[in-house]
């Protein structure tokens, strides 16, 4: 089977909704903000939309930091056993990056990220019963060694404050190695080692 490195994103359940005022897209672009998180829409696009959304959603699912080491560590062991090569992995309140080489076919890379998020579910249910992430996400394939490199740069070095980071190199592999430390974003982009959440 043919592999590709992709840059995948997934989102937290109801952390963007349609008509959310960073921008959004509906499947197939059916709907769509004119602007996106980089650029916002103008203010108050689509924003019936989103209050229809927001009234009838379950309220959105936000990780806390304990919960992101949780979430990244199983990540990285379901990629792994499932055969996957994976670089890098940063998990933030709402999201989670990774840099894997997945099936080139794009339904089979849907359903083994699918995989890994069902077994995030499982490990965190004691402390977030029921539905966790939002259906699908982002499975862009990356287009060189430069692209790949700069995703993995991004995914390593420019995540939010809160994020919980992790990376093959052995400075940054705390699943293999726990005396490395948790690697966790600070401000403008400074990293922090945590001992104590494992």
């Amino acid at each position: 089977m043919r592999k590709v490195w992709r840059h995948v994103i997934v989102n937290t359940r109801c952390s963007w909704l349609h008509g959310s005022p960073r921008g959004f897209r509906s499947r197939d672009h059916r709907i769509h903000s004119s602007g996106d998180y980089k650029n916002p829409p103008p203010e108050g696009e689509h924003a019936g939309l989103h209050r229809w959304h927001l009234a009838r959603s379950q309220g959105a699912v936000h990780f806390e930091l304990t919960i992101r080491v949780r979430v990244v560590l199983t990540f990285v062991l379901k990629l792994r056993e499932l055969g996957h090569r994976v670089i890098a992995i940063a998990c933030g309140a709402d999201h989670l990056h990774t840099v894997v080489e997945l099936p080139g076919d794009y339904d089979l890379s849907r359903r083994e990220i699918g995989k890994c998020k069902q077994k995030a579910s499982h490990t965190v249910r004691d402390a977030l019963p029921g539905s966790v992430w939002s259906e699908g996400g982002s499975f862009d394939a990356v287009n060189g060694r430069d692209h790949l490199w700069a995703l993995y740069g991004y995914v390593r070095e420019k995540q939010e404050a809160g994020s919980v980071v992790w990376s093959h190199r052995a400075d940054e592999n705390w699943v293999d190695d726990p005396q490395v430390g948790v690697v966790v974003m600070a401000r403008d982009h400074a990293r922090e080692r945590r001992f104590d959440l494992l």
